[in-house]
């Protein structure tokens, strides 16, 4: 059993290594501009790392593949929006901060004044 290693397949190998570790750096670098937002939209940050990565590269591939490329990008995009839409809406609301602070004072007013009288609504 032979193998023929020719120029041609080392190179095809080492232009795919290129184009994986160029794919590999830039989504490292949208991951570092996109961390404000891994708090509160992680699925949007991740969706958008995975769509815009291999855009990068829409330049260097035939005019058939860019199409699926941007429908790919599209789909995965409005899936990420949509789990962090979703995510969002099913999330405990809690209220203002400033809201209860003030039941609190009022709270603590009529207990410290005797003369205040709390009217309560009878059922």
């Amino acid at each position: 059993m032979s193998f023929n290693i020719t120029d041609q397949i080392i190179s095809q190998f080492f232009s795919g290594l290129f184009i994986i570790l160029v794919l590999v750096a830039v989504g490292g670098s949208l991951s570092v501009v996109f961390k404000a937002m891994s708090k509160k939209f992680a699925f949007t940050r991740l969706t958008l790392m995975l769509a815009l990565t291999p855009l990068c590269l829409v330049a260097f591939l035939d005019r058939n593949s860019v199409a699926t490329l941007y429908l790919f990008s599209m789909i995965s995009v409005l899936l990420g929006i949509t789990i962090d839409g979703i995510n969002y809406l099913l999330l405990p609301k809690e209220l203002p901060k400033t809201a209860q602070k003030n039941k609190r004072e009022d709270a603590a007013e009529t207990e410290s004044n005797p003369e205040v009288i709390v009217w309560e609504k009878a059922e």
